[in-house]
């Protein structure tokens, strides 16, 4: 396996957004991960970035797949981009990081994962959340039984974002954000929940618009049924407050017949056990050193040097988006929609 120490992957940046700086940040402070150059449309925005993280720049995206000292691509471009991107870099024999959502639909999601496949290269899918240390317990509680037989789970994830978009936003467009909130925060939670508890086999959902005036809606309530059996909410705002102290609604809870755990990313995690008078406080000192977005990209390189698939693949990024396109069609149609209904068209 390769010394990632001694021999970094190098890697370029591609898209240079509010996003695209924090995860270029903890390249500099993740061992295996080499910034090599960066790129985006806007020429300030290059000189900007290479200037902070003291790397190169190109002036076109042809440029950067042409650079043998780059091994990878980092990117954090507008969603209905991610395809063209991660497509034309595996066709270069360049591995593609690409922050969730995978893409903003399945034939893209699809022909990305073909295009990795067919050039041998690595396809990773942004899902930092599900490695914070309190998903990482509540995995535990679960793969360990301590719930017993699981019941119901329900979650949500708001913020106050949408409330700031403006026209300059890609956001605010519905080609570039379909689904709003769901798409661009609670995806989070859709993938959390993956994570825990397996495949979403049928979803129904609502989508309201309450406030904000831009081309997407603004709240959002799913059911979900997973393929074993378990039912489940999700809710997501892009109109309630939190977004500017980081103190955002965002929650996971589970019920079984053994205990029940109530997972709050700001107020930590508790579990009530049965027969038990008083609720039980975890704590995380198994995964106390966890940085989310370092272990997201530390398995993104180890996965490229020992030629291993990555945690979060382009399969669970696509079951993921099916999630969220389910959602959208079944507001649509006003019925509930299984994913597999996805899957069997080209959209």
């Amino acid at each position: 396996m390769r010394n990632l120490e001694k021999n970094p992957i190098k890697v370029a940046s591609v898209g240079l957004g509010r996003w695209g700086n924090s995860i270029a940040g903890m390249i500099e402070r993740t061992p295996g991960l080499e910034l090599t150059t960066c790129f985006t449309r806007t020429r300030e925005k290059r000189d900007a970035f290479a200037e902070k993280f003291g790397c190169s720049k190109d002036e076109s995206y042809e440029d950067v797949l042409a650079r043998d000292d780059v091994e990878a691509v980092i990117i954090t471009a507008p969603n209905n981009r991610h395809a063209a991107l991660a497509i034309a870099a595996a066709v270069a024999g360049k591995h593609v990081f690409v922050d969730k959502p995978i893409a903003t639909t399945i034939a893209d999601a699809r022909a990305m994962i073909n295009a990795c496949k067919a050039a041998d290269v690595k396809l990773a899918v942004g899902a930092s959340s599900r490695r914070l240390r309190g998903h990482r317990m509540c995995k535990k509680l679960i793969d360990g039984g301590a719930l017993g037989t699981l019941a119901m789970v329900e979650s949500n994830y708001s913020n106050d974002r949408g409330l700031y978009y403006t026209p300059e936003d890609w956001q605010w467009y519905k080609d570039g954000s379909p689904g709003g909130p769901l798409m661009q925060v609670a995806i989070h939670q859709i993938d959390n929940l993956y994570y825990m508890f397996g495949p979403v086999k049928r979803v129904s959902a609502e989508f309201r618009k309450i406030v904000t005036k831009s081309e997407i809606p603004d709240v959002c309530v799913l059911w979900l049924e997973f393929e074993s059996g378990l039912l489940g909410t999700l809710g997501t705002s892009f109109i309630s407050p939190g977004s500017g102290s980081k103190r955002h609604a965002y929650f996971i809870n589970a019920y079984g017949d053994k205990a029940n755990f109530y997972h709050d990313r700001w107020t930590g995690t508790q579990i009530w056990r049965k027969g038990a008078e008083d609720i039980e406080r975890l704590e995380y000192e198994e995964f106390k050193d966890f940085d989310y977005l370092g272990e997201e990209l530390r398995d993104f390189a180890e996965a490229i040097a020992g030629n291993r698939p990555p945690e979060v693949d382009g399969e669970a990024g696509m079951h993921v988006l099916a999630v969220v396109l389910a959602a959208m069609r079944s507001s649509e149609l006003r019925r509930p929609v299984e994913l597999k209904e996805l899957f069997s068209t080209k959209g």
